[in-house]
């Protein structure tokens, strides 16, 4: 499966919330880093966080703005929608994707912190 085919598979995955089909894409050492909380998560700690944000954030959508792929790696930026209660969130992220045996291998997220604030649990 090439680059392109993963990641649509990945982000529709995520959309119609079926993280299991989204731990199927990742390889088992898969590497996850969002600069929100500068941590990287392996693959069941990224997998538990994308089962949080399906269950949290609803009407999902990925508007991609653009692609770009090299050897062994892509880049995405995207606009993702969706509402989180009554709150309508919109969030411009910009993601980097390594691949390895046609699976994502690392992700690195890029995303301003204030619009995914309506996801982020409060104390």
């Amino acid at each position: 499966m090439g680059q392109d085919a993963v990641l649509d598979e990945f982000f529709a995955a995520i959309t119609a919330g079926d993280i299991n089909s989204v731990g199927e894409l990742y390889t088992d050492d898969v590497q996850v880093w969002h600069n929100v909380t500068e941590r990287t998560l392996d693959r069941e700690g990224s997998l538990a966080l994308l089962r949080y944000f399906v269950r949290t954030v609803d009407e999902r959508r990925y508007e991609i703005v653009a692609r770009h792929h090299w050897d062994g790696g892509a880049v995405q930026r995207h606009v993702l929608h969706g509402r989180v209660g009554e709150t309508v969130m919109r969030a411009p992220i910009c993601l980097t994707f390594a691949f390895r045996d046609g699976r994502i291998s690392a992700i690195h997220e890029y995303v301003d912190r204030e619009h995914v604030a309506a996801m982020t649990p409060r104390p």
